[in-house]
């Protein structure tokens, strides 16, 4: 046999005519859909746990201030406040050098019991170590934190709901 008539063992089966090898276009938008469709996905269950993070050190943080406003107040013999501003979409406290504890993103309800306050949304905490009480409810996409501050004590129950 001639070198010429040898069989070519390296190369593959022979291409279909007119067809070059490679991947069609059709083929290429059908994997850059099922790609996206993966991030997106993907991308929503990020962000779902990005936000109940968040819920999470919000009402931290809220705890902790509330608790050096009744400190503040029980030593100064002043009274401290905490306001939640909707539009903001923050908490601000009085206590000075405070920083403002954001919420963004955040679904944020505020109950408070009626009383002479002129600001709504505002929780006092009183000299005595009482508070004018109060429920705060921080939730993200799938979970969320409760605050419940006892009028009497002026202390802050923490419950997670889901």
């Amino acid at each position: 046999m001639t070198e010429s008539a040898a069989p070519d063992r390296h190369r593959g089966p022979p291409a279909i005519a007119g067809r070059a090898d490679g991947f069609s276009l059709i083929e290429l938008l059908v994997v850059l859909a099922i790609l996206s469709l993966a991030v997106t996905a993907g991308s929503h269950t990020l962000l779902g746990a990005t936000q109940d993070r968040r819920a999470a050190q919000a009402a931290d943080a809220l705890a902790a201030e509330i608790g050096r406003l009744r400190a503040e107040a029980l030593r100064s013999g002043t009274r401290g406040r905490l306001v939640y501003d909707p539009e903001a979409a923050r908490f601000l406290s009085s206590r000075p050098g405070a920083a403002a504890i954001a919420t963004a993103g955040l679904r944020v309800s505020l109950e408070t019991p009626p009383s002479d306050r002129p600001v709504p949304g505002e929780i006092r905490l009183l000299p005595d170590g009482g508070s004018t009480g109060g429920r705060i409810v921080l939730a993200g996409r799938n979970s969320g934190v409760v605050l419940t501050l006892a009028p009497l004590t002026g202390r802050v129950v923490r419950e997670e709901i889901r």
